[in-house]
C-alpha cells in the first residue's frame, strides 16, 4: 500500500513539474518584438479567436504537436501559445525531440479583437 502511495506522489510531482516549472534556456519576448526570420510555431488551438489564420507562422495546436512535429524544420524555433501549460508542455516536447526552442511568447485576449502580452508563466 505504501508503495502505491509513493508511486502516486512521484507521478503527481513529475506532472506538476512538466506543466508549471520554468523552462530553462528559453527567452520570453513580447509579440511586438517577433523576429520573422525565426521559425515561429503557433501552439494555440484552431478555434482560438486570437489566431490569425493568414499569418506566416507555422500553426500546429499543442493537441496535434505529437502528430505533426516531424514537419517542422530543425532550426531556431519561437513558440507562441495562449496558455502557459500548453506553452511549457510544447517547449519540453520539442526540446526532447531535438529542436532548438530559443524564444517564447504567451498571449492572452484582453478585449475582443485585442491581444495583450502576458508575462511568461510567472517569470
Amino acid at each position: 500500500m505504501e508503495f502505491v502511495l509513493a508511486a502516486a506522489v512521484i507521478v503527481l510531482i513529475i506532472s506538476f513539474y512538466k506543466r508549471y516549472a520554468p523552462v530553462s534556456g528559453v527567452e520570453c519576448i513580447p509579440e511586438d518584438q517577433l523576429n520573422h526570420s525565426d521559425m515561429i510555431v503557433d501552439l494555440r488551438p484552431y478555434n482560438d479567436p486570437t489566431v490569425n489564420h493568414h499569418s506566416p507562422f507555422q500553426h500546429v495546436p499543442y493537441a496535434y504537436l505529437k502528430r505533426f512535429y516531424k514537419e517542422l524544420p530543425i532550426e531556431k524555433i519561437h513558440i507562441i501559445a495562449s496558455d502557459q501549460v500548453d506553452l511549457k508542455l510544447g517547449i519540453r516536447f520539442l526540446k526532447r525531440k531535438g529542436y532548438r526552442v530559443e524564444k517564447m511568447t504567451l498571449l492572452q485576449q484582453s478585449q475582443p479583437g485585442m491581444i495583450k502580452f502576458k508575462k511568461c508563466g510567472g517569470y
